[in-house]
C-alpha cells in the first residue's frame, strides 16, 4: 500500500515494482518489465524513451549485480539482509546500484530512492533505507570495490566481485578448461554475463532478407544495425528499440533470436546427410524460434517439420512463431514418449537446462538455480537425447543443443550417447568454422570437445550455446 503524497520518480518506481514482483513471485524481468513500461507510457505521456532506458538499466543491473550489492550493503545494515521485507531490500539494492554503478548524482540516487521507500513501505522503513545508503555513501565507491578485491579466497572473490553464486563460478571455470581454454578467461567470462546484450533479430530466409530487415529497423525504430558474426541471417541492433513495433516481427517473417540459437538451427540444417532429407523434428520446440528457422531453411527442399512441445502454453508460442510458414505441424506431447509413425532425417533436441548460457538475458536465473537442479535435469536430458536418437532414421542427424556450458549437460551427455554405439560424433566445430568467415576460437580439449561447438558471451557476443551433431548408426 502506498504511503505519503510526495511525488516520486516514475522511472524508479516502475523499476522498484518490477523488482518486487520478480523477487516475490518468481517472475522474469524480461517478461514483466516491457508490460510495466508500456503501461507507464500509456498513462504518463511525459514518460519517454530516456525514462524507459533508465528504468531498464536500473532493473536489470540491480538483478545482475545483486550478489555484489548485498556484499556492499551487509556491512552497513544492523539486520541481516535476508530478514528484511522485500520492498525494503529492493530499495536498498536499487539505491546501492545507482551509487556504485550508474552515472547518477549521489544526492539524487539517495533522495529519490528514499522517496520510493517511503511510498512503498512507510516512514519508519524509509528512515532505515536512508541510514544504510548514507553509510554506504560515506564508505565511498572506491573503498567498496577495494573491499571486494581484497577477499582472499579466489572463488569467493570472483563470486562476489562478478556477482555469481560460487557453484556457477566453478562450473564456468571447469567448462572453459574442458574446452582447452585458459582458466584466466574466467573473470572475463563472468563479467560478460553482467553486460546487457544487444538485441539480435533473425531474418527468416525466404520470408525477408537481412538487408530488408535492417532497412525496416532503421525506418521504424530509427536504429542502426550491423551484420551478425555467427549467422548470415542475423541483424544486430546498435542500440535499444522495441522489436515488437516491427511489422516483419509481428508477421513472423523475422524475430528476436540470439545468434547462438540461429547457429544451432543452421548447423543441423547444413550437416552432411546421405539419403532422404524431408522429415525433420524439433523435439523440445518451445518457444519456437529454432523451429521457425529450421522450417524456413528447409522450405525450398520440401521439408516438413514436426515441432513438438510438452508445455501447452509454450506449444501455443511455437504456433505463433511459425505463423508465416506452412510446412510445420505443432504437437503437444512429452518428447520422451513421442509416438509417430515415421523416423526423421534431422532431429533437434534442445533440452531443458540450467540456462547458465543466457544469464545476460535472464539474470534472475543465477539466483534461482542451484547445483542440485542437475539431479533432475541430467536424467531428463538423457531420456530426451535417447528419444531423439530413437526417432532419427539410420544415417539421420541429431543435434544436441543446450543453452548452458556446464559439462554435465554438454560433453558428458554426448560422451554417454556415443558410448551406446548408436551414434557417432560429426565435426560440428569444423562445419561452423567453414560457414563463418572469422576465426571463432572455439578452443580444443579432448576429441569430443574439439568436434563440438561451445559459444561464449565474452568471445562470440552470443549466449553460451553448446551444439553437438550426432549421426545415427
Amino acid at each position: 500500500m502506498a504511503h505519503g503524497s510526495n511525488r516520486v520518480d516514475p522511472a524508479r518506481l516502475v523499476a522498484a515494482e518490477v523488482l518486487i514482483e520478480v523477487e516475490e513471485q518468481g517472475r522474469f524481468a524480461n517478461l514483466v518489465l516491457p508490460k510495466a513500461l508500456r503501461a507507464e507510457q500509456t498513462k504518463n505521456r511525459k514518460f519517454d524513451y530516456r525514462d524507459a532506458a533508465f528504468t531498464s538499466e536500473l532493473t536489470y543491473g540491480t538483478i545482475r549485480q545483486q550478489g555484489f550489492l548485498d556484499f556492499a550493503l551487509a556491512k552497513h545494515s544492523s539486520k541481516p539482509l535476508v530478514d528484511l521485507d522485500t520492498p525494503v531490500l529492493v530499495c536498498l539494492r536499487m539505491g546501492a546500484y545507482q551509487l556504485l554503478f550508474m552515472r547518477v548524482a549521489d544526492h539524487a540516487a539517495l533522495s529519490e530512492t528514499v522517496e520510493i521507500a517511503r511510498k512503498l513501505t512507510g516512514e519508519g522503513p524509509s528512515k532505515f533505507v536512508n541510514a544504510i545508503l548514507r553509510s554506504l555513501l560515506r564508505e565511498g565507491k572506491e573503498a567498496v570495490f577495494e573491499r571486494g578485491a581484497l577477499i582472499g579466497d579466489e572463488q569467493t572473490r570472483l563470486s562476489t566481485v562478478h556477482s555469481h553464486p560460487g557453484w556457477i563460478v566453478s562450473a564456468i571455470g571447469d567448462a572453459l578448461v574442458a574446452r582447452g581454454l585458459p582458466r584466466t578467461d574466467l573473470p572475463e567470462a563472468l563479467e560478460a554475463n553482467n553486460q546487457a546484450p544487444h538485441v539480435t533479430l533473425v531474418a527468416r530466409p525466404g520470408l525477408i532478407s537481412p538487408g530488408a530487415l535492417a532497412q525496416e529497423v532503421e525506418d521504424v525504430l530509427g536504429v542502426g544495425t550491423r551484420q551478425g558474426m555467427l549467422s548470415e541471417f542475423a541483424v544486430v541492433l546498435d542500440s535499444g528499440g522495441d522489436p515488437g513495433a516491427l511489422p516483419s516481427v509481428r508477421g513472423g517473417q523475422a524475430a528476436v533470436q540470439d545468434e547462438g540459437s540461429q547457429l544451432a538451427a543452421i548447423l543441423l540444417a547444413e550437416a552432411p546427410l546421405d539419403g532422404p532429407d524431408q522429415n525433420w523434428l524439433d523435439l523440445c520446440a518451445g518457444p519456437g524460434g529454432k523451429s521457425a528457422l529450421l522450417a524456413t531453411l528447409g522450405a525450398d527442399r520440401g521439408v516438413q517439420l514436426v515441432a513438438n512441445e510438452v508445455n501447452p502454453l509454450r506449444a501455443r508460442l511455437v504456433q505463433r512463431s511459425v505463423q508465416a510458414v506452412d510446412n510445420v505441424t505443432v504437437t503437444n506431447s512429452d518428447g520422451r514418449k513421442l509416438q509417430v509413425d515415421q523416423q526423421f532425417d534431422r532431429v533437434l533436441v534442445d533440452a531443458p537446462c540450467l540456462g547458465l548460457g543466457s544469464l545476460r538475458r535472464r539474470p534472475e536465473s543465477r539466483w534461482r538455480h542451484h547445483q542440485s537442479d542437475l539431479d533432475e535435469l541430467v536424467p531428463l536430458q538423457k531420456e530426451l537425447l535417447e528419444a531423439g536418437i530413437r526417432l532419427a532414421r539410420p544415417g539421420g542427424v541429431i543435434a544436441w543443443v543446450t543453452c548452458s556450458p556446464h559439462t554435465a549437460e554438454t560433453l558428458a551427455q554426448v560422451n554417454e550417447a556415443i558410448a551406446t554405439g548408436l551414434v557417432e560424433l560429426l565435426d560440428a566445430s569444423k562445419l561452423a568454422q567453414e560457414m563463418v568467415p572469422e576465426d571463432l576460437g572455439l578452443g580444443g580439449g579432448d576429441e569430443t570437445a574439439s568436434k563440438t561447438v561451445q559459444l561464449w558471451p565474452h568471445r562470440h557476443g552470443s549466449d553460451a550455446m553448446f551444439i553437438a551433431l550426432l549421426r545415427r548408426n
